[in-house]
């Protein structure tokens, strides 16, 4: 706290320096005087302040005591008139007990009166006073003014000093107060009078503010005093009157009472004498308003088709005979002309009345004129007030339901849907960490299904690693269900599991609390049974995600979350502005059916606050972009929406600027604190749908391949992992950017009766994946083609660690999701060294036929680590790996390769070139389940030796290591080893 100096002490020492300026010390008081000056600035700024709100509250009052005194007025005067009625009448009694309580009222108004008179005068007035007198201007400017005066002159004659010493050859580093008093005694002064002056001027309002308010206050507290002893004796005068009124009431009512009673006794006479039927006393009956409108005979229904008279609107008003029809909430009049079109009201827009003049008429209200009908009798009348009466009413009942469907059960009914959808995906019938069935607890940010009780331990771990809500007791939103959508736990398991020692390791049902515990923490937390599987180069891994990111692939994604990536660095090759992130990117490229990728990157990416260059965080880039659906999911993981840009600019603000409403609104709604957390989003969901071909020309047009059947055996079905539901696919395994709705879509075309058997068949730690389509077996002789296996668009992402046993690629469908959605992108690359590797589907096994569509190949190299036979059937043909559902292995494309290849294995040969003393080698590319007795079942990788042809499809062969295993095989199921 600087030095001050009080008011005796400045006192003293400027008489000190008035007596004796040479020995006077005031000069080293002058700081203090300065600094005393600000405090008290402060100070009274302060005050000034409060004040300033105090005059305003007690002109409020005062307001509100003046309003009080004119509804005083008005009810005195209403009194008075009302007195004076009843002396008119006669009434004297009355009339005087009314001009009593005028006169009671009056009085208390004048000492209303009075009190607030006293608040104006004391408390208002003084308040109003002190501030726009006292306090008004700027009165420390003279001390300042003679402040600056005073050092201008002191450090002028310091100059002059040095100098003079300087020329002697001496140093000068300070003068003297004594030397320079004379010189400086007329600034001096002046700041000690404009001292004096300001603090004469602080006193004065301090006394004002102080002790004079506090005095006007005292007054204002004795005119309260005042105010409440006069309207205590009012009271007490008044009290005799009442007391003595009390019982000349009591007898007024009873004489009313018996005069009711009496003319009621004789209003029973009198109906009795008129024979009237008793009605009831409307009179009595409170009136009250009623919202609905004329109700009519529902017997009479809600549709009638007759005639009735219409009145013209010309100048002569005649009578018209129309044909009137009431249907569907509508009234439809027509014309005496055949030619001109009926006028069509809406009922909804319209109101009936009838005509309390006419019994046979009865009047229509449209929005722009009123019609008048005639019918031919009362009781026609009647019927068609009472139908269109009814046909309004049912209308306004299906517009209420359509409205409460549509705005009430369409988001349950889709998100039940979801939900649904969800819990039968691969691994979702039990959870994800113990295997108990049936788990009904969600994490939101992982996509993955628990029981209740790993779901304590999932909410111990804290909401950064994983956020719990429940299926059955939470009303989640559809946006909550995006990555349990696209993930779910067999895929989310072959990541964070991929390195499980023994399935033993992992807890049961009935496992220990700390035992789930320690797996679960060793797990989610220290990512302890993950296999690193993306280069940790920093360029291929950043340009890894970039396409994985551009290529809707969620589980490139969930790898890099897995092997604790940092998701939030900037990107290598930027779309607008330096330093984007991965999430905005997703931003950018996002659209309905890339939200699941833009809401993993919100909930585990850290990104939400990373700016550009230019500062635009991802909020930004969404307003800029008008994407409102990645606002939702942005907004509900709580972004920060005030942050600017280097242009000073909100994401609101840009919104404004760029007129998208949408966001605009959602902005707002934020910033009120009013936005639903629990948000709706508008993605490509399709729920329970399937590919629906509406004619035989579409279904040709579709680029699936064809299932031949063996004479007509029933079809085999594809080795799934696990008990895999049917109507959910691997995302992987279609071409990339399909989402999971577009990829079982193409694969209900084939038909799979026997799900159970195969799923049963199937062994878990074997990955398998499907095989081509069974083709036709013994079918009619035709013009051999070469097996319809499926084009591939895959390279292969680098690895670290030396990859598993990676068996060939499962089927890339072509499918397009909806009729004005592009095919996915993945190519046919058909050039003039691939035509000696181009082959062609079969004909589909429909009534027309399709013509036969060519497929090109194009080499590709095999990753590092696969198993031996792989690499020695890669010399003789290049086999894609890309992983299937269940596959943990070399599931990352390589955004290194320009181009991704497609690749099918060279023709096998003809049914002429089989010589049967000549045994081939082959190995099998898929697990094979076998339909019938005569047919051959095997394992991926087995060696069959082929001992003949059954057609241009089929083969018969045996096991090699087990000769006793032997059958008949689809040939597209196994290709030659060299010899």
């Amino acid at each position: 706290m600087p030095d001050l100096i009080s008011v005796q002490d400045f006192i003293s020492q400027t008489h000190e320096d008035l007596s004796s300026p040479t020995t006077s010390s005031f000069t080293s008081h002058m700081g203090k005087c300065r600094n005393t000056v600000c405090s008290l600035e402060e100070d009274l700024d302060l005050d000034r302040t409060v004040l300033q709100k105090m005059k305003k509250a007690v002109k409020a009052e005062h307001a509100s005591g003046q309003d009080l005194m004119s509804h005083l007025d008005a009810h005195i005067a209403a009194l008075e008139k009302f007195s004076g009625n009843y002396h008119n009448s006669g009434d004297e009694k009355l009339s005087e007990a009314f001009t009593t309580f005028a006169s009671f009222s009056q009085e208390l108004l004048e000492a209303i009166k009075s009190l607030f008179l006293s608040l104006y005068h004391n408390i208002h007035f003084s308040l109003d006073s002190l501030i726009k007198g006292d306090f008004k201007g700027d009165f420390k400017k003279p001390f300042e003014k003679a402040w600056k005066d005073y050092e201008s002159k002191l450090a002028k004659i310091e100059k002059e000093k040095r100098e003079l010493a300087k020329q002697y050859g001496m140093v000068r580093t300070e003068v003297a107060g004594g030397e320079i008093a004379e010189e400086m005694e007329k600034e001096r002064r002046m700041f000690q009078l404009q001292m004096c002056e300001y603090l004469i001027k602080v006193n004065e309002i301090k006394t004002k503010k102080g002790v004079d308010l506090l005095q006007n206050n005292i007054n204002h507290c004795n005119s309260q005093f005042n105010f409440f002893q006069k309207c205590l004796k009012v009271t007490e005068k008044h009290k005799q009157f009442i007391e003595e009124l009390t019982p000349e009431l009591q007898s007024m009512k009873s004489k009313q009472e018996e005069e009711k009673k009496q003319l009621c006794f004789l209003r029973d006479q009198l109906k009795a004498a008129l024979q009237l039927e008793p009605k009831e006393d409307s009179m009595s009956k409170p009136v009250r308003y009623s919202m609905h409108q004329l109700q009519g005979n529902k017997q009479y229904g809600t549709e009638r088709f007759g005639s009735l008279f219409k009145k013209s609107d010309g100048l002569r008003k005649v009578w018209q005979k129309r044909k009137c029809t009431v249907k569907s909430g509508y009234l439809t009049i027509s014309h005496s002309t055949l030619n001109r079109p009926p006028v069509k009201l809406n009922l909804l827009t319209c109101q009936v009345k009838p005509n309390a003049d006419d019994k046979k008429c009865f009047d229509l209200i449209s929005h722009n004129r009123t019609y008048h009908f005639l019918a031919d009798n009362e009781q026609e009348c009647n019927i068609w007030v009472s139908v269109i009466s009814n046909s309004k009413e049912e209308a306004l009942n299906v517009a209420f339901k359509q409205t409460q469907v549509k705005e009430g059960c369409s988001m349950e009914d889709l998100t039940g849907a979801i939900i649904e959808e969800i819990k039968h995906m691969p691994g979702n019938n039990m959870c994800c960490d113990c295997s108990t069935p049936d788990p009904a607890w969600l994490s939101i940010n992982l996509g993955i299904l628990i029981c209740i009780e790993c779901s304590g331990i999932h909410r111990e771990m804290g909401v950064h690693n994983s956020r719990i809500q429940s299926l059955a007791l939470d009303k989640l939103a559809t946006s909550e269900l995006l990555l349990a959508k696209n993930i779910g736990n067999s895929r989310f398991n072959d990541i964070l599991e991929a390195n499980l020692p023994s399935s033993s390791s992992k807890p049961t049902k009935d496992s220990a609390m700390t035992l789930r515990k320690d797996f679960i923490i060793s797990k989610y937390v220290n990512r302890k049974y993950v296999v690193p599987r993306i280069m940790r180069s920093p360029i291929v891994k950043l340009k890894n995600l970039e396409n994985a990111v551009k290529e809707k692939d969620i589980f490139i994604l969930l790898q890099a979350y897995a092997e604790k990536m940092n998701l939030s660095e900037p990107v290598l090759e930027f779309s607008q502005e330096p330093r984007e992130t991965l999430l905005h990117l997703a931003v950018l490229v996002g659209d309905r059916t890339s939200l699941h990728i833009v809401d993993f990157l919100v909930q585990n990416s850290g990104s939400l606050v990373k700016q550009t260059s230019k500062g635009n965080t991802p909020l930004h880039y969404c307003s800029l972009h008008n994407k409102p659906e990645c606002i939702k999911l942005l907004l509900r993981a709580k972004a920060n929406i005030a942050i600017t840009n280097e242009a000073g600019e909100t994401a609101l603000d840009i919104a404004r600027l760029m007129n998208h409403t949408t966001c605009e609104d959602l902005l707002l709604q934020a910033e009120s604190n009013q936005f639903n957390m629990r948000a709706h989003v508008e993605y490509e969901w399709q729920p329970g749908q399937e590919d629906m071909f509406e004619s035989d020309d579409e279904l040709d047009e579709k680029l699936c391949p064809v299932k031949k059947d063996r004479f007509h055996r029933p079809q085999s079905c594809y080795n799934l992992p696990g008990s895999a539901s049917q109507s959910w696919k691997n995302p992987a395994g279609f071409s990339r950017g399909a989402s999971p709705a577009s990829q079982d879509k193409c694969q209900d075309i084939y038909a799979i009766p026997h799900a159970s058997r195969s799923a049963a068949t199937a062994s878990p730690p074997t990955f398998a994946y499907p095989g081509p389509p069974l083709p036709l077996r013994n079918a009619p002789r035709a013009p051999s083609f070469s097996p319809p296996i499926p084009p591939t668009s895959s390279s292969v992402y680098p690895v670290d660690t030396p990859a598993k046993k990676v068996v060939p690629p499962p089927l890339t469908i072509r499918h397009k999701r909806t009729s004005s959605e592009p095919f996915p992108s993945t190519p046919l690359n058909h050039s003039p060294s691939d035509d000696s590797r181009s082959f062609s589907l079969p004909r589909r096994c429909s009534p027309e036929g399709a013509s036969p569509r060519s497929l090109s190949s194009q080499p590709s190299e095999l990753p590092e680590g696969v198993g031996s036979w792989q690499q020695a059937a890669s010399e003789e043909m290049k086999i894609p790996s890309e992983p299937n559902q269940s596959s943990r292995e070399n599931h990352w494309a390589s955004s290194q390769s320009p181009e991704s290849s497609d690749d099918i294995p060279p023709p096998l040969p003809r049914r002429g070139d089989m010589n049967k003393s000549s045994l081939h080698r082959v190995r099998a590319l898929y697990d094979c389940q076998a339909d019938r007795e005569d047919e051959l079942t095997f394992k991926a990788g087995e060696i069959i030796i082929v001992e003949g042809q059954e057609d241009s499809n089929w083969w018969h062969g045996r096991i090699e290591e087990h000769p006793h295993r032997k059958g008949a095989f689809p040939m597209s199921f196994v290709y030659i080893l060299p010899e």
